[in-house]
């Protein structure tokens, strides 16, 4: 007989994933399969002899997966930083031990019915997929066939959560955040209330559901100095901001409700690309009660776009095409005398390990002497800035803050 556990005490802790071996992620997952949707046993075979028809009855009884009971709570978000699968190891850490249980061989339907095990289930899958990566690639001198192996079990987690999605009684309420952000010299807090959606499992490429902490570092800089980072000049044109990269629309929101109490005229047009990810920020801008307009990009084919005085990007380089296309738009949508801010978090591992370098190799460093060349796209200065407690994943170890400007050509043509 299966001895079910709760999967607050066999899901391997994600604060170090990248220790755990094949085969332990391969039973967790199992493990977790068996509990929450168990295979249905195959129909014993039929015989010719009466005194088997009890024994069916019985064994069909026995096999049929009886629908978990209904829940009646739900999942309680509490004030501090959600666990959206990027807080801090020691946060995780903190978390695995408190919610450590040593419940084992219960009653499945129990186990099935409980709020928290259930949703510590969905969240541990849900980190395990966001932070594949560092698991993934984290044995360097491991054979190409153990990496194929690794792959296809995050492809197992990634169905094992669809099946959580596609429950009809399993609807989730999405991640609803709030954000305060100090305003200028003791001005009253900029306040943001956002949408976290759950990251869609038919796209893994959409993490635009969420808001990452090199959007919120940078809003919270944006808001305490905003004369810094928009450019306002008194009596000039309405200042027309552009976001690349949107996501859950943190820096617009953000930048809308400041201008907006600063009596400052402004068009703001937050871009994405992913459709669930452009509903996500509809919604988002509709809440917040803000005037930010949305388009879709496509930065690998940008269309012909306006000027604008201020481009914004947070964490928008997963590739290392990615800079080159995004230098693609901004040469198209930015002014001359405009501004281009961008910040990217600087990750020690995983296929995205030191992708923020792909941003100096496309904006060189800018300023020249007498060279009298073209205007060239470039970076005026750089900042590193060191991470912040409890928000960021596993992998980043800050983040690097660019002002990139229109200067004259350092290199001679």
């Amino acid at each position: 007989m299966t001895c079910f556990r709760a999967p607050t005490s066999f899901l391997p802790p994600l604060s170090i994933l990248s220790t755990h071996t094949t085969a332990s992620m391969q039973d967790a997952l199992q493990d977790l399969k068996d509990l929450y949707f168990p295979a249905a046993a195959p129909p014993p075979k039929r015989t010719g002899s009466i005194n088997a028809v009890p024994a069916l009855k019985q064994d069909i009884s026995d096999t049929v997966h009886v629908p978990r009971p209904k829940r009646t709570g739900r999942l309680n978000h509490s004030d501090g930083v959600p666990d959206s699968g990027y807080a801090s190891e020691e946060d995780e850490a903190e978390m695995e031990e408190d919610l450590e249980s040593e419940a084992e061989g219960l009653d499945p339907d129990v186990l099935r019915s409980d709020e928290l095990e259930r949703n510590f289930a969905i969240r541990w899958l849900t980190g395990l997929i966001k932070r594949s990566d560092i698991w993934v690639y984290a044995l360097d001198s491991a054979p190409e066939q153990e990496e194929h192996i690794r792959l296809a079990v995050i492809e197992e987690a990634s169905k094992l959560l669809a099946r959580f999605s596609c429950d009809d009684e399993q609807q989730e309420d999405a991640l609803t955040r709030q954000f305060m952000f100090p305003f200028g010299a003791g001005g009253k807090p900029i306040t943001i209330e956002l949408n976290d959606a759950p990251l869609t499992v038919t796209d893994h490429t959409s993490v635009g559901l969420q808001s990452w902490a090199s959007a919120i570092i940078f809003a919270e800089r944006i808001c305490a100095n905003p004369a810094r980072y928009m450019s306002i000049s008194q009596g000039a044109a309405p200042l027309r901001i552009l976001e690349l990269g949107a996501g859950t629309g943190l820096l617009s929101i953000a930048t809308a409700r400041l201008l907006d109490r600063m009596g400052v005229d402004a068009t703001i047009m937050a871009t994405d690309y992913h459709s669930a990810v452009l509903h996500n920020l509809l919604q988002n801008v509709k809440t917040n009660n803000v005037s930010v307009q949305i388009e879709s990009l496509d930065w690998s084919r940008p269309p012909p776009l306006e000027p604008y005085d201020v481009i914004l990007g947070a964490d928008v380089v997963y590739h290392p095409e990615h800079a080159k296309w995004i230098k693609d738009c901004v040469e198209k949508a930015l002014k001359k005398g405009g501004v281009f801010w961008l910040i990217i978090a600087m990750r020690s591992s995983g296929r995205h390990e030191g992708l923020w370098e792909t941003v100096d190799d496309v904006f060189p460093d800018g300023g020249c002497e007498g060279c009298g060349g073209e205007m060239k796209l470039a970076v005026l200065q750089k900042e590193d800035v060191g991470r912040r407690e409890g928000i960021g994943r596993a992998d980043e170890v800050g983040y690097r803050l660019f002002e990139i400007r229109w200067l004259p050509c350092r290199y001679c043509c």
